[in-house]
């Protein structure tokens, strides 16, 4: 098939999940025989660094990207207020995308649009007068569950207000744009129910991330030295969950283990949180990923909102660590508590998990063997990616 890919920010140089998961939908459909044309927005905070992609990539896809400033800005946020819009939205809004999308569409015909994340969704009604080909939202999150779990985890009384606020806009937007698209590709099997349950009436599928068997790291076993967290801080559900962490879980994890050590990796650590703690690292953003992921510690998620599937847990599990982490995030990993990951919701629980599995060398490899097991058999980038497609193929006959 012919296929348009629309992005909210670049897959390449794949800076967060968002784009390691858009990143690994690309690559199973170029592996499964399929021509792949993209078209992405850039942003401050996820440019376009040509340098910096595979020549072969930009060739295989004809990436094409446009620039927009997507950060905040107090005088049109509080217009924003003013009318019924998603500031959220808004923002990802650009004349200049438009117009290269009329110049694409003009000039190509497509089986199949996929819409990645609702940020795009603006776009939506321009390409349907250009595209008769099914148009599918692949949706990273619930967006509006995680500015609502973000209010409620806020404790100044206007930021919570305000957030409310933004959660409700974008939950209308969310619920209308749902019965534009043609199909929905939810990430995980929860919100694919949530989509269900708000009133979604078209076919719904879920695409969970995944990897190829070459990215498998080696296995990684030995004994634990270390506790380590990944993620970028300029995501705000991770600064709330490391902040709860390190305020409620670590200090207990010392009085039982004071020779425990922390590790902190992702970007903008030092901007957002006072990290200047006990046995406490900061690597920042470091320049490979599985660098840390394929340590010798124990992985935490710490989260307490958000949405969607976590591709960082699926990626340590890959490498064989164990994982300590809220139910949330858990999300979309069906596999068993204790088996192949702890989940523990409350402070107490989460730091008791930790400390057990630093006085069990045996228990944490064994969860660590039986995580990347699990992850072999169910996330494999290119059976998930094969099964979408022979799904829209059947549906919508193509």
């Amino acid at each position: 098939m012919r296929i348009l890919q629309l992005c909210h920010k670049p897959p390449r140089p794949s800076q967060d999940g968002g784009c390691r998961a858009m990143d690994a939908l690309t690559r199973g459909l170029l592996a499964d025989g399929h021509q792949v044309k993209l078209l992405s927005i850039a942003t401050e905070k996820h440019p376009w660094r040509a340098a910096d992609v595979d020549a072969e990539y930009i060739q295989q896809t004809g990436i094409e990207t446009v620039h927009l400033d997507t950060r905040v800005n107090r005088v049109d946020a509080f217009a924003n207020l003013l009318t019924g819009d998603s500031y959220n939205i808004s923002r990802f809004h650009a004349p200049e995308l438009e117009q290269l999308l009329v110049h694409v569409l003009r000039r190509q015909v497509f089986d199949l649009v996929i819409f990645e994340s609702l940020f795009t969704a603006p776009y939506l009604p321009l390409v349907r007068k250009y595209c008769d080909g099914p148009l599918m939202l692949r949706a990273h999150n619930v967006e509006h569950r995680i500015w609502e779990l973000m209010a409620a985890e806020t404790e100044t009384f206007t930021k919570r207000m305000y957030l409310q606020h933004l959660a409700e806009r974008l939950k209308a937007y969310e619920v209308n744009a749902l019965h534009d698209f043609d199909a929905i590709a939810a990430i995980s099997a929860k919100d694919c129910e949530d989509f269900k349950a708000l009133g979604c009436t078209c076919p719904v599928f879920t695409l969970p991330f995944g990897l190829d068997e070459s990215e498998l790291p080696p296995a990684t076993p030995g004994p634990i030295d270390h506790v380590f967290h990944i993620g970028a801080m300029d995501w705000d559900p991770n600064v709330q969950g490391v902040q709860w962490f390190l305020d409620q879980v670590w200090p207990t994890v010392l009085r039982e283990l004071p020779e425990a050590q922390l590790k902190l990796a992702g970007r903008k650590f030092n901007d957002q949180l006072d990290v200047q703690r006990t046995n406490t690292t900061v690597l920042g953003e470091v320049p490979d990923a599985w660098d840390v992921l394929c340590g010798s510690g124990i992985m935490v998620i710490p989260l307490r909102s958000g949405s969607g599937m976590r591709i960082k847990a699926i990626e340590a599990m890959a490498a064989g660590r164990p994982v300590v982490s809220t139910s949330l995030g858990m999300e979309g990993i069906h596999g068993q508590h204790g088996t192949h990951f702890f989940i523990a919701d409350d402070a107490n629980s989460f730091a008791q998990r930790i400390i057990d599995l630093h006085n069990n060398p045996r228990q944490a490899q064994e969860m660590g063997e039986a995580a990347r097991a699990f992850i072999e058999t169910e996330f494999s980038n290119q059976a998930l990616t094969q099964s979408l497609i022979r799904s829209i193929q059947r549906i919508f006959d193509l």
